[in-house]
């Protein structure tokens, strides 16, 4: 995934967190990997960001209040729990440090299927068997939208050029 783009789509929550709100996300991220640094930004949609500083380089996730599911039960994405969204959130790191990640703007879709898979077996024993589901679910979602992106593409060019062969 390219760096500092959600990961999360629309439909999560957006009010404002409380303190303990905000309390519990941070030791839900450190209770998964406490060498990941994350931080709270009221401001910010939770996404993985690289930050390239003088010092070096390093990962951080950054959450806003997005962190928290949505109302949508449709929606595996909006859906997914707190543990759920950490988890896929802190895998983003571990497949950027592992240069695994998929970054072209193309691959969105499908980098965002594998992290969610990649999160089931990075925190399984930290997951309740909802939040497999979901992240499977949402993983689902991820390579339809991915398909769907390579159906409107292809059917674009083919439109492209159909109009250039009646003119």
């Amino acid at each position: 995934m390219p760096t500092g783009r959600s990961s999360l789509l629309a439909g999560r929550n957006k009010a404002p967190l409380t303190p303990d709100e905000i309390r519990r996300a941070v030791n839900t991220f450190l209770g998964l990997d406490k060498n990941v640094s994350a931080r709270y930004d009221d401001s910010s949609r939770t996404a993985f960001h690289e930050f390239v500083e003088p010092a070096g380089t390093y990962g951080e996730v950054v959450f806003g209040p997005d962190i928290y599911p949505g109302s949508s039960v449709i929606d595996p994405n909006s859906a997914l729990s707190l543990d759920a969204a950490a988890a896929h959130e802190l895998t983003h790191y571990h497949r950027w440090k592992d240069k695994t990640a998929l970054a072209s703007d193309d691959l969105e879709h499908l980098d965002e299927a594998l992290t969610s898979l990649q999160a089931i077996f990075r925190y399984d024993r930290h997951l309740s068997e909802t939040d497999v589901r979901l992240l499977v679910a949402d993983a689902v979602q991820r390579l339809q939208l991915f398909v769907h992106q390579k159906q409107t593409v292809v059917a674009v060019e083919e439109g492209a050029e159909n109009l250039g062969r009646s003119e």
